[in-house]
């Protein structure tokens, strides 16, 4: 009898060992998935000025520091899912390489892992879709599902895209809301390109 008690102790223990890497590392993402928030939530409090400026400065600065943390974690352990490390620490692994705009190499990079963790059910095709746009267009390239704005004279503009005709089809494949309601938060009204029908005009003799 307290030979099974010392087993059933062993086993316990092993299992809390096992889990406590895992709780300290949610408990660090839900930290990091907060701080990648808060900067940009503040930034829209301010207007055009010195507070935001500091705000922005400080945000440049925490998704750098978060980025090194990001892309360490994916390397020693790949990308953790929600089962893993929760749904919000989860997500912190693509909000920080989504916000990476600085280092678009690194994005390109690690976008092979996120598009791996979809298909092993650890990250949502919604947001593998901004990221394959964010990661197309820091690097030149155009976007797939329009998730992309730009801005111009304080007016909101849905960056370029391929085959935009067929672009809501590519977004509800994924869990998108259509470009026009998406493109309505910004302020843009966006609808899909009118099919110019062609007319083959013969020029005979007169």
């Amino acid at each position: 009898m307290r030979a099974a008690i010392c087993i059933l102790l062993f086993v316990t223990a092993l299992g809390s060992t096992a889990q406590e890497p895992n709780a300290r590392l949610r408990a660090e993402l839900e930290r990091i998935h907060d701080l990648d928030q808060r900067d940009r939530l503040n930034a829209n409090n301010y207007g055009t000025g010195a507070q935001k400026d500091s705000v922005i400065a400080h945000m440049v600065l925490q998704d750098s520091l978060d980025l090194v943390r990001i892309t360490a974690i994916i390397d020693s352990a790949g990308w953790l899912g929600p089962e893993e490390v929760g749904a919000q620490g989860s997500q912190a692994l693509f909000l920080v390489l989504q916000h990476a705009d600085a280092k678009p190499h690194t994005q390109e990079e690690y976008l092979p892992e996120m598009r791996l963790a979809v298909e092993e059910g650890k990250a949502r095709p919604d947001e593998l879709a901004m990221f394959e746009d964010r990661v197309a267009v820091n690097n030149g390239r155009l976007q797939i599902y329009g998730s992309q704005i730009g801005w111009k004279n304080g007016k909101g503009f849905v960056k370029p895209m391929t085959d935009e005709a067929h672009v809501n089809e590519r977004r509800s494949s994924v869990g998108l809301e259509s470009l026009e309601k998406y493109a309505e938060r910004f302020g843009i009204r966006w609808s899909p390109p009118v099919k110019q029908e062609r007319v083959l005009l013969f020029t005979g003799p007169k």
